[in-house]
């Protein structure tokens, strides 16, 4: 087996564990929320993602900023964090999170959709965009929404390997784009 195979193996068995300890203390809406949610901590701070991934940082001293972070998380959150750092595992954190996300979304009988936005959305907006993105993939949703100063304005969506980019960004491109031709 390819040391691909094998990473792919160790991420998948770690997202099957947590998961499986998230829904033994039915805990599954919390954990997977906040797992992403530190997940895109973890990779889009990079002092914080130095201090979860360096070995050389004593192990407890980590354990201990990562329960100041985590201080309002669910306890199952928390554990979870905590066997990812004392097992090296941090890196792998954002594959894992998405992982038990996406296990989650199909115990509910639906497909993940990670969402991002410029701004918070209320539950009516919110709600218009699931609707709206079920009707253009023809799929029952699971949303996880998160704000990404990076959009400026509308939406970029991920559902599976299909990427729907309807951000601001990406339309002035598409303008720039046929002004050169």
């Amino acid at each position: 087996m390819s040391a691909t195979g094998d990473g792919e193996d160790r991420v998948g068995a770690y997202a099957d564990a947590i998961f499986e300890v998230a829904r033994g203390e039915r805990a599954v809406d919390a954990v997977d929320d906040e797992l992403l949610q530190v997940a895109r901590a973890v990779r889009d701070n990079r002092e914080l993602h130095d201090a979860m991934t360096n070995h050389e940082f004593p192990v407890g001293r980590r354990l201990d900023a990562l329960d100041r972070i985590l201080e309002a998380a669910h306890p199952t959150t928390r554990a979870a964090m905590a066997l990812l750092v004392t097992s090296g595992r941090v890196r792998e954190l954002e594959e894992i999170a998405r992982r038990v996300a996406e296990r989650a979304a199909a115990e509910r009988q639906r497909e993940l959709a990670e969402v991002y936005v410029a701004v918070p959305l209320d539950e009516d907006r919110r709600e218009r965009l699931r609707q709206a993105l079920e009707e253009a993939t023809g799929k029952d949703l699971e949303l996880k929404v998160f704000v990404d100063p990076g959009v400026i304005g509308g939406v970029r969506a991920m559902v599976g390997d299909t990427v729907i980019d309807g951000t601001l960004a990406r339309r002035l491109e598409e303008v720039r784009a046929r002004l050169d031709r």
